[in-house]
């Protein structure tokens, strides 16, 4: 072994820095603040929007000309719509927003949604009648001459464009046929507590709809389940007039999205053989359990690993009803083994580090469809029935199956009960007198959805990802591929992609707002290749996809598994033997890890790193599009579980109190951030000097969601509390950067960077999730600077909806700091771990 490879040996445990946090409290400094008017005559502008108003408002209607319905703590009133102006020519302002203040609570004028629409923002405004004379005489005083002082209003109004009466079809999310006679299943977003929207139902079911008994609730929304047609729900919530923020089509029947039609690879005797091999797991090891179409529990590979088997409907079955050789039976074998090829082809032991559980999620044949059609209703109830029969298990999630039926720009009803069940706030998981910290969190990996194939030029164009895949506090998992060997011809098949590139199979996050949802794919795994024909059409091919166990034990108990179920599949498995390696450690620090470990094969890396010492030349926005199909790479596991001498791992695991209650006693604040005086290789780094080295930051934590009409346009309504991280700049001392937090945090933004940075990202990317990394690349020297750094709070619903009594609440996160000089000869590990020790001895004494 040569010296360099001993200085990269990965034989070291990480590094905890908890020792090194400091917690302080957020000040408020105070400063004049100056704003370019938009505006060149503002009494015009509110005179139009007066004019606006008055006619979208129309007259009150009374009598018999009133079909209002009355609700009760319910005013009765009028929705219109209201518009945003677009943003200056040549601004880097993507779209103007919505202001939040334009609320009135002590009128209960209220915004019930909002929605981007290109540079534009909508939002649908509920007026009560007796609020109508106050919000004229507030547009009044908006457009007068302030007399030496500040123009009132001015952050409501001032970027409002148009208001005008809503639409019948406005309620509803997307498009919507008003005149198809097709009853369909709807998800109505009611506004308050569940005594309204189970007013709402009643309503509803007196008027002969289909109401169902199943709800969704999120602290601020009850989703309830309307099977009818278009034309009568619209009727329907136009007779009341801010009980509903928002109608959306339910999912429809989900099948998973895996079309097979191959007859797979055939051999008992190779399964008898491996099994011979086979080292069970310890009986305490760690599980990952999958939600999908249930297990054959008699293969022989799957009987050292299957701790359980279970159904959301008894009836149904724990068997894997899919056709051709199953889903979930390969599913539960990925996830036990990893792609089953390499073992086939070797004489060793196969030691297994985790276990397997199968829920079935899915009714077969012969069953009707889950109604309603919503499943992140089912979802929840199946993770609450594995819990309720293996209780106490480290356990992680694995769901395969995705839906079109949705877009995935925006919070859905399934991504939102999947951030649920993470973050621990289902109606199960709710503790009297438990701060948000202390609720149960759970890891779930969820596959971005698949490209069924097509004609190539179709098929290698970027494609939008499936729901559920856009929640925030799961780890969504892409594909690429190693795989490009075909079989010898004829027929003459090419690969769609060489090797070491992003699957084919695989969906991203390019085409959504940037700014509103987060970077989607996290990372990728293994998920087979697509083959191409003489004629350009791509679909699997067996050569070119993984290997995996069947659910015909008997005839077929090899089957080839491709695309992001396998891909997922193969993510449990890591997620598994990651959790068997470091037990002691959170979920979000599994989730974080597994991020930092992510690295690019070489023709995505080629992408982001030339000839340089920092990173390829195109701007921060086009490495963004990158990464919203490629994630952060391919995780290492090796990587994930230790550390080297030349390529060391910081872990820190906190909890904080992002909020607490104004001087008023009536309002959130920011309350505590907390700062991190790194122990860092400041002689190594000096020694390696302008030899360049990475570091990688990744923040892991988990959001409450509140699913509301506003989630779409405003992340800061959706998650309960969100964090950034911020970091020493080289010449920078602690007491300034202290204060840049400090400020950055006051204002809302990131704190400004006024060096050079070789950040990948940088701060501005960061806008949405629950999990954010960067990546710095650089000379050793310039990073020996960087050794301080900051986690503090950004808004939430906890800070805003004061209502909900959360705003001291208690929120936990993962922080994982990484540096790495591959191929050299420093040893930075040392240097760190004696800081390290020496802080430890010094805290228990």
């Amino acid at each position: 072994m040569t010296e360099s490879n001993e200085y990269g040996a990965r034989d070291k445990p990480h590094l905890t820095i908890n020792a090194f946090r400091e917690s302080a409290r957020y000040g408020f400094p105070s400063r004049a603040q100056s704003r370019r008017p938009l505006r060149e005559n503002y009494a015009a502008h509110a005179e139009g929007l007066i004019s606006q108003l008055t006619a979208a408002l129309d007259e009150v209607p009374t009598g018999e000309a009133d079909t209002r319905l009355p609700v009760p703590d319910l005013k009765l009133g009028r929705i219109v719509e209201v518009t945003t102006r677009p943003p200056d020519e040549g601004s880097f302002v993507n779209a103007v927003k919505v202001p939040t203040t334009l609320d009135f609570a002590s009128q209960d004028i209220r915004t019930l949604r909002t929605q981007r629409l290109d540079r534009i923002e909508s939002a649908l405004l509920f007026i009560p009648d007796d609020a109508r004379a106050f919000l004229r005489d507030r547009l009044g005083a908006y457009g007068r001459a302030p007399h030496n002082t500040r123009r009132p209003d001015i952050e409501r109004f001032e970027v409002l464009e148009t208001i005008s009466a809503a639409r019948a079809e406005s309620i509803f999310v997307g498009d919507v046929d008003l005149g198809s006679a097709t009853a369909a299943w709807w998800e109505l977003w009611v506004p308050g507590d569940s005594r309204r929207s189970e007013y709402v139902s009643n309503l509803a079911r007196s008027l002969n709809l289909d109401v169902h008994s199943d709800r969704l609730v999120f602290p601020d929304t009850v989703v309830v389940f309307v099977h009818t047609h278009a034309r009568a729900l619209a009727e329907f919530t136009a007779r009341l007039p801010g009980a509903i923020a928002e109608v959306r089509r339910a999912t429809g029947t989900i099948q998973p999205f895996l079309d097979r039609d191959g007859t797979g690879v055939t051999s008992s005797d190779w399964v008898d053989e491996l099994a011979t091999r086979v080292v069970r797991p310890i009986e305490t090891a760690g599980v990952v359990c999958t939600l999908d179409t249930g297990v054959a529990a008699a293969h022989p590979l799957l009987s050292f690993g299957l701790e359980g088997a279970w159904a959301y409907d008894e009836a149904w079955g724990a068997d894997d009803h899919y056709p051709d050789g199953g889903h979930g039976t390969a599913l539960a074998g990925l996830i036990l083994y990893g792609d089953l090829e390499p073992y086939m082809n070797s004489t060793g032991p196969v030691e297994l580090t985790h276990a397997v559980e199968s829920m079935k999620l899915l009714p077969p044949n012969g069953f009707p469809a889950t109604e309603p059609p919503s499943y992140g209703v089912v979802t929840q109830g199946a993770v609450a029935q594995v819990e309720v029969a293996r209780p106490g298990v480290a356990r992680a999630f694995c769901l395969a199956t995705t839906t079109t039926d949705f877009p995935s720009d925006r919070p859905s009803t399934w991504s939102g009960a999947l951030d649920q069940i993470a973050s621990g706030s289902t109606a199960g998981d709710a503790a009297d007198n438990s701060h948000a910290s202390r609720t149960p969190k759970r890891l779930l990996m969820v596959a971005t959805g698949n490209v069924s194939g097509g004609m190539l030029d179709d098929v290698v164009q970027p494609k939008p990802l499936e729901d559920p895949s856009q929640s925030w506090n799961a780890l969504t998992i892409g594909g690429f591929t190693r795989k490009e060997q075909m079989p010898a011809p004829p027929p003459i098949y090419t690969p769609v992609v060489k090797a070491n590139n992003r699957s084919p199979f695989s969906r991203g996050s390019r085409s959504l707002p940037y700014d509103l949802t987060p970077i989607k794919p996290e990372v990728l795994f293994e998920a087979g290749n697509m083959a191409a024909d003489s004629s350009n059409f791509c679909g699997w091919h067996e050569a070119i996809s993984l290997l995996a166990t069947g659910s015909e034990v008997t005839t077929e108990p090899l089957v080839p598994f491709w695309a992001t179920s396998a891909a997922v599949g193969v993510a449990g498995n890591f997620m598994g033997r990651l959790q068997a390696a470091l037990p002691d450690l959170w979920p979000e620090t599994h989730r974080a890890l597994t991020v930092d470990a992510a690295r690019w094969p070489k023709p995505i890396r080629d992408q982001l790193i030339g000839r340089g010492d920092h990173w390829r030349g195109s701007s921060k926005r086009q490495r963004q599009m990158l990464l919203r199909e490629v994630g952060y790479g391919v995780p290492e596991f090796e990587r994930a579980a230790l550390s080297a001498s030349n390529d060391l791992t910081l872990v820190a695991e906190a909890e904080i109190q992002p909020f607490a209650m104004g001087a008023d006693d009536r309002s959130g604040v920011f309350n505590e951030m907390h700062f991190y005086d790194l122990p860092w290789p400041r002689e190594a780094l000096e020694q390696l000097e302008n030899q360049v080295v990475t570091m990688k930051v990744t923040l892991s934590y988990f959001v409450e969601p509140n699913l509301s009409g506003k989630a779409a346009t405003r992340p800061e309504t959706y998650r309960s509390f969100g964090l950034r991280f911020a970091m020493k700049k080289r010449n920078e001392t602690a007491a300034a950067f202290r204060a840049r937090v400090n400020a950055a945090q006051e204002r809302g933004t990131s704190p400004a960077e006024r060096e050079q940075d070789y950040w990948l990202l940088g701060s501005k990317a960061v806008q949405a999730g629950s999990l954010h990394c960067d990546l710095w690349r650089g000379h050793a020297i310039d990073l020996a600077g960087h050794d301080l750094i900051a986690v503090y709070p950004v808004g939430g619903w906890w800070k805003s909806h004061t209502g909900q009594r959360r705003v001291t609440d208690i929120g936990r996160y993962a922080l994982v700091i990484s540096i790495s000089a591959p191929g050299t000869t420093v040893d930075m590990y040392t240097e760190v771990a004696s800081l390290v020790d020496a802080a430890t001895v010094e805290t228990t004494v």
